[in-house]
């Protein structure tokens, strides 16, 4: 009988990991990140757009102060919650989704049937 035995490494694996050199390009990243950062049109070693870093205050302030702090990101019809920690001897800060929730209600969709 096979058992179902969850590590660390799996629910690391369930939210995004995104890691951002000092430099404002992107490190690397976990496969469940790919999407949010196609979404910012950013790759490995790319420079992290300039509308991100006006759009999230929190993670040009984690650089700057290296102080950990949140983040709440918009992707689609979904908000990722991160908590932002910066490494300064490493040379990076680490974005590491803990939550995710969806921005529409879920009485929409029982709303949109019964008006079809």
């Amino acid at each position: 009988m096979k058992t179902n035995n969850s590590s660390n490494d799996d629910f690391r694996d369930a939210f995004p990991v995104i890691r951002i050199d000092y430099n404002k390009r992107l490190l690397d990243s976990n496969l469940t990140a790919l999407p949010l950062l196609g979404d910012w049109k950013c790759r490995q070693g790319s420079k992290i757009p300039s509308a991100i870093w006006s759009s999230y205050p929190e993670l040009e302030q984690a650089l700057s102060d290296q102080s950990p702090s949140g983040c709440k990101v918009s992707f689609g019809e979904l908000q990722i919650w991160f908590d932002v920690v910066p490494f300064p001897e490493a040379g990076y800060i680490g974005m590491y989704g803990y939550h995710i929730e969806s921005m529409v209600p879920e009485s929409m969709p029982q709303k949109l049937r019964m008006t079809a």
